[in-house]
């Protein structure tokens, strides 16, 4: 009875429109994350141990950049509200930027390498600082558009969904054009920059009309101290790091599609084997946390991804069709811990209430963003540093490049070998350290409603 009685402050239009700007900002994210190391080191020639450098520290700088630009965000109040002037911004510099990224292709190749890496760098740093600065305001919009808690959770749920549209989108429209174009990455990226944007500037249908005057908030000083002094917040962000960092999936998958199995076309059925299987195990979420508890499921979902990775590492480097199915058992089985792993974050949140009399859901969202970004630079960076210690050859213009057996070793054990070991670290962290049961969580839930009574 309740679900009809709620009743929304934004219409169904203005909810779409919001969700809708998660979908270019995904498109956006794939294709940079994922193609982004392919075009500097195949087209501009940068060796890829630069290319790694540059990954590394400017994912490094982008995650740091998050507590520091939500500072500046929070003390902000233009006319057209608090947070929607940061997400329109974002709607023409993020698109344009990543546009930027890959332009000039032709002029670049004829200048030095020390003109070509200075270039890469700093059009990815400014579009690294343009993504942070409108991540925050794009989820804390959803509380200063309805005061009504289901109309927020809807918002923030679909959001997921559209999120996951977004980079289906870019993982199989986006190497389609580019196979179409003959690998022209400045046509394919407009066209997806223009994708992107159409969708993103929907969120200026949005209205704020939730005012937070008065409301204190942390400061930089006091989100790392909320942190440092939630041990299970620590555990958790400890575990994602080790376990997600050390997957380099979404930058060598391409390397792979190309080097090892002859054809980069390949990679959007690689990419969408790991990715596809969310969308059929999110609906099963709340009855498998139900019947086995989140921390089961991560340790579950981490032993298969150990598992299957080390099988894939040993019987499928020459057979393509079984590397299809094992990835796909191995992102079925997997996918559990994705999906449930935000929650863990609403736990800790539980846990500061209830030991410390603090509810800091702002600290937590700042070290789940955080811990999101510090996984980007590492997998990023050092999935590129290994295969550029070990010889991988980077190619100036598309030209043909025949890499040395040690490069493509190396490649293959840095796909199959680096999740197999973060995997099996994060299941001894979890068991060891990380005691927080589901009824441990539902005593302190009821303990925190009390104290607000």
């Amino acid at each position: 009875m309740k679900e009809q009685t709620t009743t929304y402050v934004a219409t169904r239009f203005e909810r779409i429109s919001y969700d809708m700007f998660f979908t270019g900002q995904n498109i956006i994210y794939m294709v940079l994350s994922t193609f982004l190391g392919v075009y500097y080191t195949g087209n501009l020639g940068i060796p890829a141990t630069a290319v790694a450098a540059i990954l590394l520290v400017a994912r490094i700088w982008d995650a740091f950049m998050d507590p520091l630009l939500a500072t500046v965000i929070e003390k902000s109040n233009f006319k057209i509200g608090k947070f929607r002037p940061w997400v329109l911004m974002a709607a023409f510099t993020v698109p344009l930027f990543m546009l930027l990224c890959f332009s000039f292709n032709d002029f670049l190749i004829g200048q030095s390498l020390v003109v070509r890496i200075i270039y890469a760098s700093v059009t990815y740093f400014i579009w690294g600082t343009l993504y942070a600065a409108a991540d925050a305001p794009a989820y804390a919009l959803s509380t200063a558009m309805t005061p009504v808690p289901e109309e927020r959770n809807l918002l923030l749920s679909y959001n997921k969904l559209t999120g996951l549209i977004g980079v289906i989108i870019g993982m199989v429209l986006f190497p389609t054009i580019l196979n179409a174009t003959d690998n022209n990455y400045f046509i394919s990226v407009l066209v997806m920059s223009v994708i992107a944007f159409l969708t993103m500037i929907m969120i200026r249908f949005t209205k704020e009309r939730v005012k937070q005057e008065g409301r204190k908030q942390p400061a930089v000083s006091e989100i790392f101290k909320s942190i440092a002094g939630n041990k299970y917040l620590v555990l958790i962000v400890l575990i994602g790091i080790i376990a997600n960092g050390t997957n380099f999936a979404m930058t060598l998958t391409p390397f792979v599609a190309l080097d090892i199995y002859g054809d980069s076309t390949k990679v959007t059925a690689m990419l969408g084997l790991g990715i596809i299987p969310m969308l059929l195990i999110a609906p099963l979420s709340p009855l498998l946390i139900r019947k086995f508890g989140k921390k089961n499921l991560a340790v579950f979902s981490f032993a298969a991804t150990a598992i299957f990775s080390i099988l894939i590492y040993f019987f499928a480097k020459d057979n393509y069709m079984l590397y299809l199915l094992l990835s796909l058992i191995r992102g079925l089985l997997s996918a559990p811990f994705i999906i449930v792993s935000a929650l863990f974050f609403t736990d800790c949140i539980e846990f500061d209430d209830y030991t410390n009399g603090k509810r800091f859901e702002a600290v937590t969202f700042a070290a789940q963003t955080f811990m999101s970004k510090l996984v980007g630079a590492i997998s990023g960076g050092v999935g590129m540093w290994i295969i550029g210690v070990a010889g991988y050859k980077a190619a100036v213009a598309g030209e043909t490049v025949t890499q040395t057996p040690s490069a493509l070793n190396a490649l293959w054990a840095a796909m199959n070998i680096g999740p197999a070991v973060g995997s099996v670290i994060a299941i001894i962290i979890m068991l060891k350290f990380y005691d927080l049961s589901e009824d441990k969580v539902q005593m302190m839930i009821e303990s925190n409603l009390q104290k607000t009574k």
